[in-house]
């Protein structure tokens, strides 16, 4: 009987202990639960809080590249265009804060940063975007980027006819153009509703309010004429030995070249040229400059014609056929080709002279002069290959050379 109790009493003992493991094991259980529940919390508000961070960073990355491009725009664009200009770096604009709000946003600082070969300036422009106030913490990211002077490339002879004032087309069935035409003022036709204006194909823009080839091309942009460099030329015409001091004037029966033995290379005339009734002017491969006028007779003959092979795009010099500072008239029936003919004072970018041409003049190239006329039966023929290559050097803007992110 007493071993029976014995036995009894260590079975209760054996389950009041299996119930005691169970409550700690499930205590344990909860605990761990718990532990990872705080963890898998202190993890998600952590990945929450580098989440807006690196939103924030980034926003202020974006907010100072916008700077940088902002600030280029605004040096490369006049103020008549809504930007600052070329110049605007030379007033220092320093912590300057531009569009965003009062917690986004970004500041400049340009400085000068010294000259190229050219001596043209360089300069860094430093941008520092701006995200205050933010959930956790403030954003802030600096870029840096140096720029230096560059230039636009224009092509120097763009057009048939290029004239500072008044073109005029006189006649019917009028000149024959091929090409476009520009004025810096007026295009005037004379009978303004003839043949000329019904049968030119070209496009016609000014920069005045009248244009009776092409009406609704009114009230246009300026456009420089292209520059001569009569230094140069005289220089290249002394090298040779072509230099004339004083007028060159040819009578009746005078020649200067001849069809079988034409003159090359730059002939430099320091005065007048004129050319009369019954006298010979034959250029190959060459130009005529003149320092005074050109007066080239009804009855005379004046031809300058250049090959593909003597028109060189890298030298300026080869595009002209025949250049003066004073007026050019050509009433000779008489071909240029191919070649500019302008009229430009000794500043090489301004003019006042007129360049008037009559009875079947014909020129291959480009007319650029302060005035131009073109009477009957002329023609003017802007060629597609040759003068069109030459390139000048137009207006500077500032070009990235550098980009870093500063710390």
């Amino acid at each position: 009987m007493r071993k029976t109790k014995i036995k009894i009493n260590k079975i209760i003992n054996i389950s009041s202990n299996q119930k005691g493991m169970a409550l700690l094991t499930t205590l344990i259980f909860v605990f761990i639960l718990v532990t990872l529940a705080v963890a898998l919390l202190t993890m998600t508000n952590n990945d929450t809080k580098l989440s807006t961070l690196q939103r924030e960073s980034n926003k202020a990355f974006y907010l100072a590249d916008a700077g940088i491009e902002d600030t280029l725009w605004k040096l490369n664009t006049s103020t008549e265009d809504g930007g600052m200009g070329i110049d605007w770096w030379k007033e220092g604009p320093t912590d300057y804060p531009d569009p965003g709000t009062a917690t986004e946003y970004y500041q400049i600082t340009i400085n000068g940063d010294g000259v190229d070969a050219d001596n043209d300036p360089k300069i860094k422009i430093i941008s520092t975007g701006v995200v205050s106030g933010g959930q956790f913490s403030s954003g802030k990211r600096k870029i840096e980027v140096t720029a230096e002077i560059d230039y636009i490339t224009e092509t120097m002879y763009d057009f048939a006819i290029l004239s500072d004032k008044v073109i005029l087309f006189q006649g019917d069935p009028g000149p024959d153009v091929v090409g476009d035409v520009h004025s810096n003022d007026d295009i005037l036709c004379s009978p303004a509703n003839g043949t000329f204006v019904e049968n030119y194909s070209g496009i016609a823009t000014c920069a005045g309010d009248t244009n009776e080839l092409n009406p609704d091309n009114v009230a246009g942009r300026t456009i420089d004429v292209p520059f001569v460099k009569y230094v140069r030329l005289r220089d290249k015409s002394d090298a040779l030995a072509n230099t004339i001091t004083g007028n060159k004037i040819l009578g009746n029966g005078e020649t200067w070249g001849t069809e079988t033995n034409p003159i090359t290379g730059i002939h430099f005339i320091d005065g007048d040229l004129e050319a009369k009734n019954g006298s010979e002017i034959w250029v190959e491969n060459g130009a005529i400059i003149v320092t005074g006028n050109v007066d080239v007779k009804e009855g005379a003959i004046f031809e300058i014609h250049n090959d593909d092979d003597y028109i060189d795009p890298a030298d300026p010099d080869t595009a002209l056929a025949l250049a003066a500072q004073g007026d050019i008239k050509i009433f000779a029936k008489s071909t240029i080709e191919k070649g500019v003919v302008e009229s430009v004072l000794a500043d090489g970018t301004t003019t006042e002279g007129f360049i008037e041409l009559k009875n079947g003049c014909e020129v291959t190239g480009s007319i650029i002069a302060n005035t131009v006329i073109l009477h009957n039966k002329t023609t003017v023929n802007y060629p597609a290959s040759g003068i069109n290559e030459f390139t000048r050097k137009g207006d500077p803007f500032f070009k990235k050379t550098s980009w870093r992110e500063a710390y």
